[in-house]
């Protein structure tokens, strides 16, 4: 009957690479091992320095499964931070059905011509209208630009469309002053003006709209104008049959 001597090498180098490859194919367990542990709790991934946490992979508070990138939390934490390179993100119920067209985050670089960053809502059906909104920058100091639109494609034919912009609160824009101005006239039936300046609107050139707040209009209200418009202000015009102070509503917009 053999020995278990008879059983090993035979020299000590044959004796080593035995015993090598067994202790790789210990390791290789241990991380498999490791791996399926990981797999019920969280994967944490570091960047070089070993202490950077780029992304956490596990189950979020509420029992499912997300990826976790956070900024950093707080100074005495250790630093966490993520970065994602140009391409897209997409968005999709477990269900295909439910929805066609998934929602998405694009980034995408143009050299020499500007950046986008596009999201988009996805639809029910290929079919259905979609809205985007584009946030673009432009190289070499151009103005930037925001586009909100629709988006369909059928039969294989992509169509762009208009979509509503429902703001919930007050708009404002650079490119638009408004005001109320009141005016005295210095008689009856003489022209009086007002001057509005101080403003700053936005644009290269420039329209005004001037209204006066009566119930009697062509009556003792006979005129309302303006002039000298400038980004910086305009001149409003009044003329009553009286001289009771009323007062003029006006609106600039730049082009």
């Amino acid at each position: 009957m053999p020995k278990q001597l008879d059983q090993l090498p035979g020299d000590p180098t044959s004796l080593a690479r035995k015993v090598a490859a067994l202790e790789r194919q210990m390791r290789e367990l241990r991380a498999a091992r490791r791996m399926g542990e990981a797999t019920v709790g969280r994967l944490r991934i570091y960047s070089a320095d070993g202490l950077t946490l780029l992304a956490e992979l596990g189950p979020t508070d509420d029992g499912g499964a997300g990826l976790w990138t956070r900024g950093l939390q707080d100074p005495d934490e250790i630093p966490i931070s993520a970065r994602l390179i140009s391409g897209g993100l997409s968005f999709q119920p477990v269900d295909d059905r439910i929805s066609e067209v998934p929602a998405s985050v694009e980034y995408s670089v143009f050299p020499d011509v500007g950046n986008n960053l596009v999201l988009v809502s996805g639809s029910i059906r290929a079919s259905d209208w979609l809205s985007m909104v584009d946030l673009g920058s432009v190289a070499g100091g151009g103005v930037p630009t925001v586009v909100v639109s629709a988006f369909r494609e059928v039969a294989g034919v992509g169509e762009s469309g208009n979509a509503n912009l429902d703001v919930q609160g007050v708009l404002t824009a650079s490119n638009f002053a408004w005001g109320t101005t009141n005016i005295t006239p210095s008689a009856a039936n003489t022209p009086t003006s007002a001057t509005v300046s101080g403003l700053s609107v936005a644009g290269s050139t420039f329209i005004a709209l001037v209204t006066a707040n009566t119930s009697l209009p062509g009556t003792q209200v006979t005129g309302v104008s303006f002039n000298n418009l400038t980004s910086s202000g305009l001149t409003l015009w009044l003329t009553r049959t009286n001289t009771t102070t009323t007062t003029l509503n006006w609106m600039v917009i730049g082009l």
